[in-house]
């Protein structure tokens, strides 16, 4: 029986290993904080990831015939992560992205294609990330395994390009249902794979003890490569509603939400379409089983059957018709039908609900802003 230890366990991704590897009979240990419920069958270890020092007592001992890391996102905590882990382990698996390719040279990228968009911090630190991680290795015999994903969703996203964080998505089908504009740039035309994580899950855990994954890296995606266009479509098809939509140049979106500008000009602006030839070749099991039609059903489904989840993101969905509106202001166009106000989606939205969206959506007009503002903060006076 395998054994195998992830950082992490309760995640959109790290979940659906979880449950794969189980279906597959592996001894399965998991390092959490416990803000998550931890799945059936697997040993939890409650952790700062962190707490190196801690760990060391936990794991005093032990040894796993894979660690796949799910929480590193820069280069130091990959340095930190792998020095520590390799110690308890034969295989080291980092989890990084498709972002990391040059997407700009067009055409089907694999896993030799040239890297990186410089415009977008992400794929340049999972690059970098990439790059230390077989420098580290080649030190060490611990072998690598680096997984890249594209586009991957479950029951807590719809893979739209720019969106709320996961456990927020009913916000895209709340402004669907109440005819409010739904942001497209290119015509939302741009296209990458996209996969299911019970897909992908089937990728990563084919690798693990598999000689033929160490210092190596993978595409694992999905076979189809639909446009966010097509992403709509789906949603609209699944509520029997067309989408309002109004289009913006990447270049003002970027401007106006610019903690994300790299993510946009980079990441969903650029057609990505990745090559998952190489992990077929070496994961016979692995392929795209569901579409992205039963995909996004299935979530939506999850979201009317889980009390909408985490609800509506107040602030995304202020962002967006403040957005709009800047837009058709410097434009000239009406926006008197475009219903760019606070709506109460699901009937439940609290005072504060509505203070985060005004501060917000109104935070180029002065007085408004100022009211909000005075507004808040009677509401913490009197809330204490």
């Amino acid at each position: 029986m395998k054994k195998i230890l992830l950082v992490g366990g309760t995640g959109v991704l790290s979940s659906a290993v979880v449950a794969e590897a189980l279906r597959k009979g592996m001894d399965i240990t998991i390092i959490t904080r416990g803000s998550k419920k931890a799945p059936q069958g697997v040993n939890n270890i409650l952790c700062d990831k962190d707490d190196y020092e801690k760990l060391s007592d936990l794991l005093k001992g032990k040894k796993f015939d894979a660690v796949i890391d799910f929480l590193c996102y820069h280069e130091e905590e990959l340095v930190k992560s792998f020095q520590f882990y390799s110690g308890y382990t034969n295989q080291y698996f980092f989890i990084s992205s498709c972002a990391v390719y040059d997407t700009r040279v067009g055409g089907e990228l694999n896993e030799d294609s040239p890297k990186v968009l410089p415009m977008w911090s992400y794929s340049v630190e999972k690059w970098a990330s990439e790059q230390r991680l077989a420098l580290l290795a080649s030190k060490t015999n611990c072998k690598y395994t680096i997984i890249r994903p594209c586009v991957t969703y479950g029951d807590t996203r719809i893979p739209y390009g720019i969106y709320p964080p996961y456990g927020y998505h009913w916000t895209l089908c709340a402004r669907i249902l109440e005819s409010k504009p739904i942001i497209t740039w290119n015509k939302g035309e741009n296209r990458c794979n996209m996969m299911r994580v019970e897909d992908f899950a089937i990728g990563v855990v084919g690798l693990i003890g598999n000689e033929k994954a160490y210092n190596e890296a993978f595409n694992i995606c999905g076979d189809e490569t639909p446009s966010f266009k097509e992403v709509l479509s789906v949603v609209e098809e699944y509520f029997g509603k067309k989408a309002v939509t109004i289009d913006l140049p990447v270049e003002f979106y970027a401007e106006q939400m610019p903690n994300r500008a790299g993510e946009l000009r980079g990441g969903r602006s650029i057609d990505a379409i990745n090559s998952n030839e190489k992990i077929k070749s070496v994961v016979p099991e692995f392929m795209q089983t569901i579409s992205i039609k039963d995909g996004i059903y299935r979530t939506i489904d999850a979201y009317k059957t889980q009390n909408y989840q985490r609800g509506i993101d107040w602030a995304f969905d202020a962002e967006t018709d403040r957005i709009i509106k800047t837009w058709c202001r410097r434009e000239g166009i009406s926006t008197k039908d475009m219903n760019l106000r606070f709506v109460d989606y699901l009937g439940n939205a609290t005072l504060l609900d509505r203070i985060q969206y005004s501060k917000i959506r109104y935070n180029d007009n002065k007085f408004r802003l100022s009211i909000w503002k005075i507004i808040h903060r009677l509401y913490k006076m009197f809330n204490k």
